[in-house]
């Protein structure tokens, strides 16, 4: 009964799980990054202690110093505003690059190298009243809220015991020498990023499974889908041939079905057309359906019926149509023709509204 209600019932195979990579869906979290910067932070402020406390104490020695005094009185600011933006370029560089590096590495660590472009790709504004009710009303929009709540609370938590033994020494500061004071400084600097960057670990290790399990939800497959890849795989060339085309024909069902759900269609305008649908869990729009001639007068007509955009725009259609795939999302050298388009029909829709 599953089975012919199409229930998916069946763990994904190898090449289900590719196909989903090569589409830039892995189980990736965003918190993991955030906490290894600030635990890569405090490490290296703690580790290059002498280092920063030798540059800052020279910034407070030129700043109240006489040659300070002489620039005030004379107008001559340029000098100084070049030897303290010099010492912030040195005082940063080693945290920041620390931090890049090991940021970047955690991301590697989670989802490996894709093949999608999902670390330079723009953020297109979603002003879609239906995808973004679909969105508010998600689990993934109740789970990511949630998170930020408890990332605000445990954050906020930490801050708190933190500084709570802190504030009485405020008082005593007054008798601190330059050497304590920065001293002081760098010690609570390096408390706040290690005891925060600790907690969004723990909120990172926690997200990063719910994202493996909502993946694996996705994934899982029904057993048809499941005979139909066995058979594919080892049938002999007659039946491959079979299975070829009835693949194609649910291709193109599932493919027409994806029409009325689309943002977009682009057009040559009367040989191509070309679907596209922004979604929120990749890094660009995403080719949902396209087809020439006979196909293309389909997608026209299915859009006209469901009110979807119809936009004329040779060559994009046709560099899109020649070099790209259903299921692809659009690659960085499109972005610009595309995010036009996009503009074009988010203008029309506010006017409409």
């Amino acid at each position: 009964m599953s089975e012919e209600n199409g229930e998916k019932t069946e763990q994904a195979t190898d090449a289900r799980r590719e196909e989903f990579r090569k589409r830039g869906n892995v189980a990736h979290t965003k918190e993991l990054g955030s906490a290894v910067v600030l635990l890569a932070s405090a490490g290296g402020i703690y580790a290059l202690g002498r280092f920063f406390f030798q540059h800052i104490f020279e910034v407070f020695q030129y700043s109240f110093g006489q040659d300070m005094v002489q620039m005030v009185r004379e107008g001559n600011f340029m000098e100084a505003l070049t030897f303290c933006a010099g010492k912030a370029g040195i005082l940063m560089a080693p945290v920041l690059g620390i931090a890049g590096v090991l940021g970047v590495a955690s991301s590697i660590m989670q989802v490996g190298f894709l093949q999608v472009e999902d670390a330079l790709s723009p953020n297109f504004e979603k002003l879609s009243p239906v995808e973004g009710f679909k969105r508010i009303f998600s689990l993934r929009a109740v789970v990511e809220a949630l998170k930020s709540i408890l990332k605000m609370g445990a954050v906020g938590i930490v801050l708190y015991f933190l500084l709570r033994g802190e504030v009485a020494k405020i008082p005593y500061m007054i008798t601190f020498s330059i050497e304590q004071i920065i001293v002081y400084l760098g010690t609570v600097v390096v408390k706040l990023l290690g005891g925060v960057g600790g907690v969004m670990l723990v909120i990172a290790g926690a997200d990063y499974f719910y994202q493996r399990w909502d993946l694996e939800k996705k994934m899982m497959m029904t057993k048809q889908e499941v005979k139909e890849e066995h058979k594919q795989r080892e049938g002999d060339p007659m039946i491959k041939s079979r299975i070829r085309r009835i693949q194609r024909e649910m291709a193109s069902k599932r493919m027409m079905a994806d029409v009325p759900t689309a943002d977009v269609v682009i057009t040559n305008p009367t040989h191509i057309a070309v679907v596209l649908k922004y979604s929120d869990n990749l890094p660009a729009p995403q080719i949902v359906a396209m087809g020439a001639d006979l196909i293309a007068e389909k997608i026209k007509e299915i859009a006209r019926e469901n009110n979807i955009p119809i936009v004329e725009n040779k060559p994009l259609a046709r560099t899109i149509f020649k070099t790209l795939k259903i299921g692809q999302v659009i690659p960085r050298e499109l972005f610009v023709a595309v995010a036009e388009v996009l503009s074009y029909v988010y203008r029309l829709r506010r006017k409409k509204r």
